[in-house]
């Protein structure tokens, strides 16, 4: 799903309304499948970009963002003393997860396996950046080049079923 692209007031002015983040991550050779898991990110000059940014105005440096991330959760909370298994998880199926990093916001769907993807461009390198994830009114922080098998405790495996 294509993020909504919402930069702080003092950019909004300059910021692309309609760009096509599906196209321009092919264009740049970011796709891979939705198993490999976490951060990657390519920078690249906006007028050379196409894809709903201008040939001509405003030309800058921007970095593409792709994280691909699996959420699953587990039934029970707190400490555990034994080790998980994939017995012992499940994933966040069909779930809309609203996600933030550093002033951009969008929402994506995860498949029946719960995995994600976040496609984004922002001005400067997000690898060390802080994502927030919610699902429902559960919410998660972590580094963005950290983000790749989450697993949630128990209130995240019905927080937000979107049947």
């Amino acid at each position: 799903m294509k993020p909504k692209y919402e930069k702080p007031p003092s950019e909004a002015i300059t910021a692309p309304h309609s760009i096509d983040y599906e196209a321009l991550k092919n264009s740049l050779q970011m796709s891979r499948e939705r198993e490999q898991l976490g951060f990657s990110e390519k920078p690249f000059n906006t007028c050379d970009a196409g894809y709903g940014y201008s040939k001509s105005q405003n030309c800058h440096k921007e970095h593409f963002v792709v994280i691909h991330f699996r959420l699953l959760c587990r039934d029970s909370e707190g400490t555990i003393s034994t080790i998980l298994t994939e017995d012992d998880l499940q994933p966040l199926d069909r779930r809309t997860v609203r996600w933030t990093l550093q002033g951009v916001q969008g929402t994506v769907q995860t498949d029946s396996q719960g995995y994600g993807q976040i496609i984004t461009a922002a001005t400067n390198s997000q690898k060390s950046q802080r994502v927030k994830l919610a699902v429902g009114s559960e919410f998660l922080y972590m580094r963005a080049n950290e983000l790749q098998r989450i697993i949630t405790p128990r209130p995240w495996c019905d927080a937000d079923r979107n049947y």
